[in-house]
Order: C-alpha cells, then sequence, then structure tokens
C-alpha cells in the first residue's frame, strides 16, 4: 500500500508540475508577445511622426531636403528613378514597416511612397533589440525558478493530501493480522477521506460479526456432529461384540464403521477449512517429522485399498522436517493418500520425502484434462465410469498450501497415474 500511495503522489505532484509549466509558458509567451507588441507599435509611430515632422519640415523651409539623420533616426529622400543608386540594401522593401538588420545593426524600416518620392525612415533599435533579448532571458529563468518552486509546493501538497490516506491504510494493515481488534477511525476529519474510513470501520464491524458467527457455528456444528459420529461409533463396536453374528452382519457392521470413519475426517476437514479460511486463528506450530507423519496417515487411510493389488512404498530421500501445526500437516497428507488410494486399482503407490518435499505418485487412472483444469476447486467429479467425486481433498491442501505459503503441484496422464507434489520452501 505504501507504494501505492506514493505512485498517488508523484501523480499528484506530476500534475500540478504539468500545470505549473503550461501555466508559466502561457504567462511567459504572453509577456514576451505584449512585449514585442507595445515595442514594434512605439517604433512604428515614433517613425511615422519623423517622416510627417520631416515632410513639414521640408514645406515650411521650401527647400527640397533629400537626408535627415539624428541619433537613432535617419531620413532618405530619394527619386524614384534613382534608387538604384541610393541605399541598395532596402531596394527590395515594400511600403510599410520592415525588421532589418545592416552592419551588425538592427533596424525598424518604414518605406513610403509620396509624390516620386520614395521616403525611407530607419530607426536604430539595437539597444531596444538587446533589451528584448534579456527580457526573454528574464522571463526564461523567471519561469524556470517559479516551475522549481511550483515543484517543492506540488510535493508538499501531495503529501500533505496522502497523509490521512496513508495513515487509513495503516491501520487497516495492521488490523488484517487481527481481525479480532477493533479499528478506530473517528479521528479523520468530516471529508472525502472521513466518510471512506467510516464506510470502512462499517465493513469492518460486519466482518467481526460474520467471524464470531462463524467461529460459533464452527464450535457448535463440531461438537454436535462429534456426539452422534461417537454415538453410531460405540454402537458399531458394541453391535460388532456381539456373538452368533452371521458374515453378512459383519460386512454391514464393518461398511457402517467404515462410514463413520468418514464422517469423522469429513468433520475434521470441513473444520480445517474453516480454520485456515480465518487468518485470525493462530496456530501453535511445531518442527514435525514428516516421515512418522506419513506412516501414521497410511495406517489411517490403508482401509481405502482394500484387498487390491496395490504396494505402498515410503521413499524417504532425505528427512524431511516441516515447521507448522501436525494436525493441519496430518489432513494435508491425508487427503494427498487418500485419493491415490481410491483411485489406484493396483500397482505402486510411492510416497517420497525430499529435504523440502512431499511426492505422492501413483499407477492409478490418472485424471482427464477438463478435471485437471479445476481439479483444485472441490467437488470436481471424476470423469470415471463410477459417480466417484475428488471431494474437497485437493482444495484443502491448496488452501493448506496457500496459508503456509506453499506451493502444490502435479502431473497426471490418463491410463498411466498421477503426481502430486507439495514444496515447503516459502
Amino acid at each position: 500500500m505504501q507504494k501505492t500511495t506514493n505512485r498517488i503522489a508523484q501523480r499528484i505532484t506530476f500534475a500540478f508540475f504539468l500545470y505549473g509549466i503550461l501555466l508559466t509558458s502561457i504567462i511567459g509567451l504572453s509577456l514576451i508577445a505584449v512585449f514585442k507588441s507595445t515595442q514594434i507599435r512605439i517604433l512604428d509611430d515614433i517613425l511615422s511622426d519623423e517622416l510627417t515632422h520631416f515632410l513639414q519640415q521640408t514645406e515650411t523651409d521650401q527647400v527640397p531636403r533629400l537626408f535627415y539623420r539624428s541619433r537613432t533616426t535617419s531620413i532618405y529622400a530619394i527619386p524614384l528613378d534613382d534608387l538604384k543608386n541610393r541605399l541598395p540594401y532596402t531596394r527590395n522593401l515594400s511600403q510599410g514597416t520592415h525588421d532589418l538588420t545592416h552592419e551588425d545593426r538592427d533596424y525598424r524600416v518604414l518605406v513610403k511612397h509620396i509624390d516620386n518620392m520614395r521616403y525611407v525612415v530607419k530607426f536604430d533599435d539595437t539597444n531596444i533589440r538587446n533589451l528584448e533579448r534579456d527580457f526573454v532571458r528574464l522571463v526564461g529563468l523567471c519561469s524556470i525558478a517559479i516551475l522549481i518552486i511550483a515543484l517543492f509546493i506540488a510535493w508538499g501538497t501531495s503529501h500533505q493530501i496522502m497523509r490521512p490516506i496513508k495513515q487509513l491504510a495503516n491501520q487497516v494493515t495492521a488490523s488484517r493480522n487481527d481481525p479480532d481488534k477493533s479499528l478506530n477511525l473517528t479521528e479523520f476529519d468530516n471529508d472525502e477521506i472521513g466518510d471512506l474510513a467510516s464506510e470502512l470501520q462499517h465493513y469492518q464491524e460486519q466482518l467481526q460479526h460474520l467471524l464470531i458467527r462463524e467461529k460459533e457455528f464452527a464450535s457448535n456444528v463440531s461438537h454436535e456432529l462429534r456426539t452422534q459420529v461417537t454415538s453410531i461409533a460405540l454402537a458399531t463396536q458394541i453391535l460388532s461384540a456381539r456373538t452368533g453374528l452371521t458374515p453378512k452382519d459383519h460386512t454391514r457392521i464393518q461398511r457402517i464403521q467404515r462410514a463413520v470413519d468418514e464422517m469423522s475426517e469429513l468433520i475434521e476437514t470441513f473444520l480445517v477449512l474453516a480454520q485456515i479460511s480465518n487468518k485470525s486463528v493462530k496456530y501453535i506450530d511445531a518442527v514435525c517429522d514428516m516421515n512418522a507423519i506419513v506412516q501414521k496417515v497410511i495406517d489411517q487411510q490403508r482401509i481405502w485399498l482394500n484387498d487390491k493389488p496395490v504396494k505402498v512404498i515410503i521413499e524417504e530421500k532425505e528427512p524431511l522436517k516441516v515447521s507448522a501445526q501436525p494436525g493441519i500437516l496430518s489432513v494435508l497428507v491425508a487427503n494427498l493418500v487418500r485419493n491415490a488410494f481410491r483411485y489406484t486399482e493396483r500397482g505402486t503407490i510411492t510416497i517420497s520425502l525430499t529435504a523440502n518435499q512431499l511426492i505422492v505418485t501413483d499407477t492409478g487412472r490418472g485424471i482427464d484434462d477438463a478435471t485437471q483444469a479445476q481439479i483444485f476447486k472441490g467437488y470436481v467429479k471424476h470423469s470415471s465410469g463410477n459417480a466417484n467425486r475428488i471431494g474437497l481433498g485437493l482444495a484443502i491442501v491448496q488452501r493448506i498450501c496457500e496459508r503456509y505459503e506453499w506451493t502444490v503441484s502435479f502431473e497426471s496422464t490418463q491410463g498411466k497415474g498421477s503426481q502430486f507434489m507439495v514444496c515447503f520452501s516459502s
């Protein structure tokens, strides 16, 4: 979340900076344009006034005047039939005002034809042009300074805006590891962020109520179901102890006992599923010997083999020690082994242990491509001829692996068998 809020702050800063560039560019260019247009208008007025004064002076003196020069202004009166010999660098200028550079000097020039005479008025605006260039440089430097200031203001403003969002995110993140702890988000201002905090607090309170109801439900259901299953198990034990039972009676009693065992395993599976879905549950982990757990699980699940010609092999290539809750590890191994026992009719089932992996390999019927695509979703129907389903087993395995940040993968070829691998490395 820290990186996300930083990216938002960067986007706000970047937006402010772009706005600053746009604003300073508009203001700077406007100032330069106003300066330039004002300069041209003043110079053109000066040229026009100088020419008018020159013509009036010529009329007053009643003497033809062909030239006049002051410190910045020069006026030339040239007969139209003598243009080739006078001011050749202005020969191609049409009537009107022009900017001209001659001998490293800048001029504003007015050209006008009156009574077969061509009047050329030059104003030396070299110093004004230099001032204009200095003004443009000054505007550029001021724009850069304004942009730097705007960048710092934008950076500070964006972090000021993001501070309550970061605070809200940190509080929500802190509550992620302890959902039982109530959020106190009343300290935020009465604005959009305050509204968001209020909604989050309301949502978290609803989640807490749901978690409480879930815990109560799991506890009550566990107690009630276990009580009934225990009663059935005791009843079957009493029945099996009777004398005079026929082989059919023993078969029926064994079937009931198997159903009781399945129901007990299903209850434990549902409870584990509820626990690993609830991250508030604090596990008491221990370093477990996986070989001992595998041996125990095989003894418990061997009933699924019946009399099938299947050989079970345990290969402990390296000692495998895993830090986790022993009961959860037993559920993980049991679900993998049970599937292998159920769907292998003949051949071998190999449980391999390496330094960080548990591998269950069977020579069963394998899994078709359609089933493989959704095998971890739970209660996926196996594409065999019977109505057996894979059930929640592999979904439980994946949930456990996600909870402990382990990985589970598999390979399967229909008709040849399957291999499931659990890697316990973080």
